[in-house]
């Protein structure tokens, strides 16, 4: 078996982080094709307690004011104990701190980096403020062209990095594990729900990238048309922003947040519409999810993610992103029209099938046991 060492900062939300814990390791685990261990920065996160048992788990201890130099050594010290032919960096972060360390150690470790944001969009919005914004675009793009693989879980992030300059032969796309028997089965258990009428449903972290503000805004001018509630599920510094907009738009007793949820499937059978507004993506898992329990799904058709997972608007509604207008009409249309909605499940399901879980775990180990050669790859 190849030893492989999964690099991410900690198991907070966020979809990669769940995908990792959840289904992923759990899963490579028991095939035994690789053997893999998980890094993180810190031992934090609301998915600490999903980490199995029989996972080796390391942290680099990371603390408030420790900086990226001493974070390299602290990696680099630990090889030994990683002892991981291969170590696998999710996002931008992680991967600059392996890169350091294999810099100063040669031949290590192969290097392989997985990211879920498109570049363009992670300059735009996620460092356009810092004030080492350049010095540490440069950091990154030294990083992402010394790996050995990129692996973007989208077209459209790894047509970004193609746009960046990476070279052909060391990208990869493989789409992020669909564990469809696994969210059957979660699905069954008890919600908890009194709610009567259509319910629409959202889920992600609340932050500006998941425009919850633009589908509250939405949602007000749905509600003046129809009887409805929206449940928001997830978490996030926004909430308070979230909680009073709801209050000055009058939307106190048809919006509800359930904060974080473990299992948030239980609550997305119950959707008449599943939406997401998001000003940007890499790949949504939690629209895929959705469709496998055969929800409608109204989705922004931001760059990278939403427009290939409905094919174009095959599948699902697309609308553009920041338009409310438009997100709240696509809502009416389903909400009202018991014939959409029936159209639409039955494609959401077909939909969701075409995105394997074995598929996906079969490209990942092809790669990752190579150590990022072009054979392991899947176009």
């Amino acid at each position: 078996m190849t030893n492989v060492t999964f690099f991410i900062g900690t198991v907070k939300l966020g979809g990669t982080e769940a995908k990792l814990v959840r289904n992923f390791l759990p899963a490579l685990k028991k095939r035994r094709i690789l053997n893999p261990r998980l890094l993180l920065l810190r031992n934090e996160g609301e998915f600490m307690d999903l980490i199995p048992d029989d996972i080796e788990t390391f942290s680099l201890d990371e603390g408030k004011r420790t900086k990226l130099p001493r974070l390299v050594l602290r990696l680099r010290r630990m090889l030994g104990k990683l002892d991981s032919e291969v170590i696998m960096s999710c996002m931008s972060y992680p991967a600059l701190i392996s890169y350091g360390a294999r810099k100063l150690s040669p031949g290590a470790f192969t290097h392989v980096i997985h990211d879920t944001v498109p570049m363009r969009e992670f300059i735009k919005y996620e460092i356009s403020g810092e004030r080492l914004r350049r010095l540490k675009l440069s950091l990154i793009r030294r990083a992402y062209a010394d790996a050995d693989a990129l692996i973007g879980n989208s077209q459209g992030v790894t047509d970004n990095f193609l746009e960046f300059g990476m070279e052909t032969e060391r990208v990869h796309m493989i789409y992020n594990p669909l564990n469809r028997d696994m969210i059957a089965g979660m699905a069954e258990e008890e919600a908890g729900l009194n709610i009567e009428g259509p319910l629409v449903v959202s889920a992600g972290r609340l932050v500006y990238q998941k425009a919850f503000d633009v589908l509250i805004r939405a949602f007000r001018k749905v509600r003046d048309r129809t009887p409805a509630k929206l449940l928001i599920i997830g978490d996030g510094h926004l909430k308070r922003e979230l909680l009073s907009m709801r209050e000055s738009l009058g939307l106190r007793d048809d919006i509800l947040f359930s904060g974080f949820q473990q299992n948030p499937w239980k609550y997305f059978k119950h959707a008449t519409v599943f939406c997401l507004a998001s000003r940007y993506e890499g790949f949504p898992n939690v629209v895929l999810e959705a469709m496998t329990l055969g929800v409608p799904v109204v989705v922004t058709d931001c760059h990278a993610g939403p427009s290939e997972i409905t094919k174009g608007g095959r599948y699902g509604i697309l609308v553009p992103p920041e338009n409310p207008d438009a997100l709240a009409g696509a809502l009416l249309s389903v909400i009202t029209s018991k014939r959409l909605r029936g159209n639409l499940s039955a494609l959401a399901l077909e939909r969701s099938r075409a995105f394997g879980f074995e598929t996906s775990l079969s490209a990942y180990e092809r790669l990752l046991a190579n150590r990022g050669a072009p054979d392991g790859s899947i176009r």
